[in-house]
Order: structure tokens, then C-alpha cells, then sequence
């Protein structure tokens, strides 16, 4: 089985500001289109990333995303974990000065057609949802949806008080385009809140799961204030700035922020600069390790874990399996096959005496196997 390596196009003109004055910051080599676990025989395509910084604004994107890329990308299945509490700490944060917040008020959800936000908002907001595909059990719980590409797709402008994205802006190909249509559903007095990915925590504590194809844009705190501005927002509240940015924005005029392209390159240098340290310190372990004691293994066989190798590619062959106690994992396999997923109880069977955590917590749910375990917090040091 070969893995499919495909060209990357590149980039002509930045996402946010238009210009075409960029330059490729960091690359990455042969990277999987889509990360999640395949079943056998399965493979996904290749693609080498670009990191592009533009020199006018300082917006971070990958480069240029074709439609057969971005269907590749996502497929139809996906494994992602819903996290209720991580809905309520929102809604708490937004609405804790105004419990009534979101009492009679009309709103849309951008991207929640599988795990949606809304469905804990009173019953007496009108809720309505927009996605690629929105599941049956979704449909039941707003007044409508629309489905398709959210910048195609026909919906009543000036209507929603609030417009919902958690998540999905660093997704978007087009995130101006995004930005304008988002504009345009508002009423005079409605709101955004956006929350994406922290590229400026990212780039410290886990930079093998801050650049990869599905996020095309990279955001800090200033790069996504640049761009809410330059589209004509204004930030209301920061809610948080830790390991994501979540932030209110009302309509504002359209404004030039300043050149953050200084800023941009100190995190994207971060992430080449840590994954350079904690390479290093891999080989060394593994180096240690030997052929004669024991074999390795990582535990997570979900994206995380897929990003995690291909980062450090000379794992790959040396790490035998995958653990993951979601049953409906078991039997796939990570890297195009190379690394099968197995319930912590296979271990005997693979002779596992080392195992990779990218939590520390992941630890707990090993049970009560001895094992060595390399927790990769340690070495990026948080």
C-alpha cells in the first residue's frame, strides 16, 4: 500500500487583506489530507502544507484549498468528542451579567449541524442552523436550517440578533467573504461570537496539533481582532484568551488595523523552534529505549495522535499500535495503515512496555497496566 503524495497550490492573495505580498514562513512535508482514523485499506492523500504570512497585514493561512482538497479533508465521517460542560462554561461567560441575554432573541449557528451550541439556549429563542450537513437530531431541536457551503447558500439578511461560530472561521477558505455575509444577517444591533483555535498557546504547548490542512487560517489574539476589524467589527467582550480565543463582536466600520506581520513570525517560529526541541529529545528516548525492551506504542487513535506522528515521521515505524478505548476505533488504523488501534487490552499481545501520552491525563485511562510512559507536556514544558 503507497501512501498519495499531491501537489500543493500555492497562494496568490491573503485571505483577509487581499494583498499578494506573502511569503512562506514554515512548510511541512507530506502531511494527511484527512487525520482521523481509517479503515483497512483505506489511505488518504498526501499534500505538502505552506505556512504564508502576509507582509502587508500579518495574517497566518495555508495555502491555496481546491474544492477536491477540501472535500478530502472532511469526508463524511469524522470523531470528534461533544463536550457539554465546554457548551455551559460558554453560555455561562456570555450570560453572566445578563441571564436574559438570549431570552427572545433570533439566532444562527455557523457549523453546528452535528454538535450544536443552540440547543441550550431558552426555549424561547428562535434558533436557526447552518451547515454542510445537519443531523435529524438537530433538525428537531431549531425552527430551521440550511444546508450547503455557508457563504453560497440563500439566508434572510438583517434578521438574527446573534450569529454563532465555534470553531469554524479558521476553517473557512474564504473567511472575508464569511465575515461579509455575517454582516449582512445581523440587525443593526446584532452580535458574533467566535471562538477558534489560540495559535500563540498553540505554538508553545502543542505545536505538533497547530498546522494542518483543515486549519486554513491561524489565529492570535491580535490577528483575529485584525480581521473582525478590517471587516467591519468591533470586539465587545474577550471572553477568553487560554488554549482558545472566544470574543463578542457588534457591527462596527470597516478599519485598517496595523501591520501585526512582526507578531506573526515570532508564533510561527515558535512552532518550528519546539518541534525542533522535542524531535531531539524523542530520538533520544527512543534511542534509548532499544530493540530488546519492549515495544512502543502511543495511546489516542484519534487526529491528535495522526498529527502527532506525522510530525515526528520517525515514530511511525517504530510506534506498533494505537490505544484508544472508543470501540468504534478499534480495527482502524492510523497513518494509512501503518499503525493499527487497539483497546489497552491488546497489550500483550504487542509487547508493550513504552507508551506515548500527549496528556497526562491520558495516563488514567490505561487502567492499571505498568507501563513507562512518555508524556510529551514534559518535554514542551507545560
Amino acid at each position: 500500500m503507497s501512501d498519495q503524495i499531491r501537489s500543493k497550490a500555492s497562494l496568490i492573495n491573503c485571505r483577509s487583506c487581499e494583498s499578494r505580498s506573502l511569503e512562506v514562513a514554515e512548510s511541512k512535508k507530506e502531511f494527511p489530507l484527512y487525520i482521523w482514523p481509517l479503515p483497512e485499506g483505506e489511505v488518504t492523500a498526501l499534500e505538502n502544507i505552506d505556512v504564508y504570512v502576509c507582509r502587508d497585514c500579518g495574517y497566518i493561512q495555508l495555502q491555496n484549498m481546491d474544492n477536491d482538497t477540501i472535500s478530502e479533508i472532511y469526508r463524511d465521517e469524522a470523531f470528534n468528542i461533544e463536550n457539554r460542560k465546554q457548551k455551559y462554561d460558554r453560555y455561562s461567560m456570555m450570560t453572566e451579567r445578563d441571564r436574559s441575554k438570549f431570552e427572545k432573541t433570533k439566532v444562527l449557528e455557523i457549523g453546528g449541524g452535528r454538535n450544536p451550541f443552540v440547543g441550550i439556549l431558552p426555549d424561547t429563542s428562535e434558533k436557526w442552523m447552518a451547515d454542510f450537513s445537519v443531523d435529524e437530531k438537530v433538525q428537531a431541536e431549531v425552527e430551521g436550517f440550511f444546508v450547503g457551503d455557508f457563504v453560497e447558500i440563500n439566508i434572510p439578511e438583517g434578521e438574527f440578533d446573534y450569529v454563532f461560530m465555534f470553531h469554524v472561521l479558521e476553517h473557512f477558505n474564504d473567511p472575508a467573504s464569511a465575515l461579509r455575509k455575517i454582516r449582512a444577517l445581523l440587525n443593526s444591533k446584532g452580535r458574533v461570537v467566535i471562538e477558534v483555535p489560540n495559535f500563540t498557546l498553540e505554538s508553545e504547548v502543542r505545536p505538533d496539533y497547530t498546522i494542518f490542512h483543515m486549519h486554513i487560517s491561524l489565529f492570535t489574539q491580535t490577528s483575529l481582532l485584525a480581521i473582525m476589524m478590517r471587516h467591519g467589527f468591533s470586539c465587545v467582550k474577550s471572553y477568553k484568551e487560554d488554549e482558545v480565543l472566544l470574543a463578542e463582536f457588534c457591527l462596527g466600520s470597516d478599519q485598517s488595523p496595523e501591520n501585526h506581520n512582526d507578531h506573526s513570525l515570532r508564533f510561527v517560529g515558535d512552532v518550528r523552534s519546539n518541534i525542533s526541541k522535542c524531535s531531539s529529545e524523542l530520538k533520544r528516548i527512543v534511542q534509548d529505549i532499544g530493540d530488546g525492551d519492549g515495544n512502543l506504542a502511543i495511546f489516542g487513535g484519534g487526529g491528535a495522535s495522526t498529527l502527532f506522528l506525522f510530525n515526528y515521521p520517525f515514530l511511525i515505524d517504530r510506534v506498533v499500535c494505537a490505544l484508544d478505548n472508543d470501540k468504534n476505533k478499534e480495527g482502524r488504523f492510523l497513518c494509512n495503515g501503518k499503525i493499527p488501534i487497539v483497546t489497552p487490552a491488546h497489550l500483550k499481545a504487542f509487547n508493550i512496555n513504552h507508551v506515548i501520552v500527549l496528556q497526562k491525563n491520558h495516563i488514567e485511562y490505561m487502567g492499571n497496566h505498568e507501563m513507562n510512559y512518555i508524556d510529551i507536556g514534559d518535554i514542551y514544558g507545560r
